[in-house]
């Protein structure tokens, strides 16, 4: 009688199991995203902003030292190549860049010197990032980089650049956006380094974002 009893709960027991288990094995399984369709869909939900401003926190990181630098600013965007970069701590400066030219101002300086981005490649392959991310042209990135999603929540990108003039000032980039996908929350440009060390690298976080606020072109301007 008791054996009997036993294998009727146990029978209760492992039914549900089973037919949970049999529903489970019927469910399609998940299609994992590849990685031009995450870029399209970021894509899409940066494509109808015209602007962008906030602040950010930069952290240099010196691999050699162990050391940390830490600086903080603000920044202006408009589409489609209007930039104005910040720093207002610990040292000031300003760099505005449109299209092919720019501007740049330091307090240690005191003067506002033009330059063209084509004399600085590095300087040129930074603010170029800068046009693409903003912009939301994300699936222009496969043209100069080998593109892999590292993280799906959040989302982040890392990107390895394929020109070796490139490769020079940027072993890879690292990209996370916000949980709406329509804001970029930090970028890491990590440096080329010895085989075996570890490597330079520079953190950008972004805060208080403004979309779409009307940003005038005279934002762009050095008045000094």
């Amino acid at each position: 009688m008791r054996t009997w009893m036993l294998t009727t709960l146990l029978l209760a027991w492992v039914a549900p199991l089973v037919v949970c288990q049999e529903a489970n094995d019927d469910k399609p399984e998940k299609k994992e995203e590849t990685v031009d369709e995450l870029l399209k869909r970021v894509e899409d939900a940066h494509k109808e902003h015209k602007d962008f401003k906030g602040s950010f926190d930069q952290t240099k990181f010196l691999a050699l030292f162990g050391d940390e630098i830490k600086s903080n600013g603000t920044f202006v965007f408009k589409k489609p190549d209007h930039v104005r970069w910040e720093y207002t701590k610990p040292h000031k400066s300003i760099l505005v860049v449109t299209g092919e030219s720019g501007k740049k101002w330091s307090e240690g300086t005191g003067r506002v010197e033009s330059f063209k981005l084509g004399d600085d490649r590095g300087l040129d392959a930074v603010v170029k990032q800068l046009f693409t991310w903003f912009k939301g042209e994300f699936t222009k990135l496969k043209d100069d980089y080998k593109v892999e999603i590292k993280s799906s929540e959040p989302v982040t990108l890392k990107m390895t650049p394929k020109k070796e003039v490139v490769k020079k000032f940027i072993a890879s980039i690292e990209v996370t956006f916000s949980k709406g996908e329509d804001e970029i929350k930090s970028v890491k440009i990590i440096e080329p380094a010895e085989e075996g060390d570890d490597p330079d690298y520079t953190l950008y976080t972004f805060k208080d974002t403004k979309l779409d606020s009307d940003v005038k072109d005279e934002e762009f301007k050095i008045n000094k």
